[in-house]
């Protein structure tokens, strides 16, 4: 870990401004994590028990997921950047020399992105970003249009911000944790068609209903959802406690007719699903 500075502008760059809160600290805290080349290992446990130690020890799932999840984001962001040297996973600090001057820089400890395979940025970033506006912090141009271009570049990154919040807490109603990253994209393309506070929404309510009435084997994934516009149905409805499940009316029916009468019920009696002592007699 190193004695790193940080720059009055850097809370007003645009790409800043539009992340969370908390990836705003996991972004500083890396600029520690990495070597002076601005370098360091991609791995969510390493970067976790260096600058959350205490939260690893408290919720050690629970912050390998938020950590996970934050190197997504400022990935897709355009703030970091992915590769792999013989089969090791690094991440690189984008435009690392602004970040930082070292007067008296130590030898950089792991391989410079030059020296690896690259890891293309998430395709989820080119549905959630107008292809043309650069997710990096912008260079030094026309000083004449620049207060446009930030203006512009920041409500992009804002819109990002948003349409990613919105999905992820949608994302914790959904029973079924499939396909993600596609659910992702084509959230993001339903946002232009639908309000995506509403989307969400519905998102969370079928999510729920789904949760409390139907097994998970029977739950459709997120995405298969939305590809066909399941909004417009009607809400999941819990069975009737006197549905009879047929797998367990058939093994009742089999031990009554070995045993007599087993469980306690009268002969060729079906019990409703749920009933305890049918659950117990199997």
């Amino acid at each position: 870990m190193r004695i790193r500075s940080i720059k009055p502008e850097f809370w007003r760059s645009p790409d800043v401004s539009g992340l969370e809160i908390e990836d705003r600290l996991l972004f500083i805290g890396l600029w520690s994590y990495v070597d002076d080349n601005g370098v360091g290992v991609d791995e969510a446990a390493f970067i976790a028990a260096d600058l959350f130690a205490h939260d690893l020890s408290v919720s050690p799932h629970d912050t390998l997921n938020r950590v996970s999840g934050g190197l997504n984001r400022l990935f897709s962001a355009g703030l970091i950047g992915r590769y792999e040297v013989d089969g090791r996973g690094f991440l690189h600090v984008t435009n690392w020399s602004r970040h930082q001057k070292i007067n008296r820089p130590s030898p950089g400890r792991y391989p410079l992105p030059d020296q690896g395979i690259l890891r293309p940025a998430p395709d989820a970033q080119v549905l959630l970003s107008d292809s043309s506006v650069s997710t990096h912090f912008p260079e030094q141009g026309n000083r004449g249009t620049g207060e446009q271009g930030n203006r512009g570049t920041e409500e992009q990154s804002l819109r990002r911000s948003e349409i990613a919040g919105l999905f992820e807490e949608a994302w914790k109603h959904w029973p079924k944790k499939v396909e993600k990253k596609p659910a992702l994209e084509k959230f993001a393309r339903l946002a232009k068609q639908h309000d995506p506070e509403w989307l969400a929404g519905e998102i969370s309510k079928f999510g729920d209903a789904y949760a409390a009435t139907t097994d998970k084997r029977f739950t459709p994934g997120l995405l298969v959802w939305l590809n066909r516009e399941r909004w417009t149905d009607e809400l999941p409805q819990s069975r009737s406690s006197t549905w009879v499940d047929p797998e367990r009316l058939a093994i009742q029916q089999l031990e009554e007719m070995e045993h007599g009468n087993f469980g306690g019920g009268e002969a060729g009696e079906v019990r409703p699903y749920g009933d305890a002592a049918a659950i117990e007699s199997c």
